[in-house]
């Protein structure tokens, strides 16, 4: 199961998220996590006059 990125470029387009890709992928091959990364969305932040405009960043660092 998922063992090409066809398939799994198949679920991406059918709505399933990759985070549940990666769950189905890890659970199918036996994989074990040891140690839960800490993840965090960066975001930057940047100041005007009349308050805050924020962008937020699809990229995810390992704290």
């Amino acid at each position: 199961m998922l063992e090409t990125s066809k398939e799994r470029v198949k679920l991406l387009k059918a709505g399933i998220s990759a985070r549940r890709i990666e769950q189905m992928y890890l659970k199918a091959n036996n994989f074990k996590i040891i140690n839960i990364p800490v993840l965090f969305e960066s975001v930057k932040i940047m100041q005007e006059s009349k308050g805050f405009i924020y962008e937020a960043s699809a990229e995810f660092v390992n704290a």
